[in-house]
């Protein structure tokens, strides 16, 4: 049975791999595209840190959705979500690709996404459910996509706790994206 060191030892050396990888992206073999597929969740789930955690998880949900909606590797889709959402963290921005293609897609998308907003709303088990909805046009008509997800109260960013606390909020939503009239 391998301890937690071994594991978190493993998890860096492939974060330092991917650095490495990422940049060639574009011309990496397909093996090793295929592999790059289920990195950004191997990242999100070995998280320790909370705050990060709940920002891969999220970007995560964006990526797979430009990921089905434009056919783009989910790489280059979680660099596209870093570019829409204004995200500066460089230890996210690593998590993704940053390349021409990513930079194309995240001006296509730009185009299509009227708004990405995450919304945290308690449930009575002392958790939380997070929906993420993206309104965008699809055929032409604004369309709205929800993804939700049950949060234990443990896991939920600082700023969703502190306002349940100390003001009694119940919903907590935070606009990631609105296209510019």
């Amino acid at each position: 049975m391998r301890n937690q060191t071994e594991n978190h030892l493993d998890n860096r050396l492939l974060k330092q791999t991917w650095q490495f990888m990422r940049a060639t992206f574009s011309q990496a073999p397909e093996k090793f595209k295929q592999l790059a597929e289920s990195l950004p969740e191997l990242f999100a789930d070995s998280e320790t840190d909370i705050e990060l955690r709940e920002k891969r998880k999220v970007y995560l949900v964006i990526a797979k959705f430009l990921g089905k909606n434009f056919q783009k590797p989910l790489p280059v889709c979680l660099g596209a979500a870093h570019i829409l959402c204004d995200e500066a963290d460089p230890r996210l921005l690593l998590d993704g690709v940053l390349d021409d293609e990513t930079k194309q897609l995240a001006t296509s998308a730009k185009e299509a996404i009227l708004t990405i907003k995450v919304l945290y709303e308690p449930l009575p088990t002392r958790s939380y459910n997070r929906l993420i909805e993206i309104l965008w046009f699809k055929n032409d008509k604004p369309t709205a996509v929800k993804v939700e997800e049950e949060v234990p109260w443990d896991y939920l960013p600082a700023d969703v706790r502190e306002k349940r606390l100390h003001s009694g909020a119940h919903t907590l939503t935070c606009k990631l994206y609105q296209q510019e009239a």
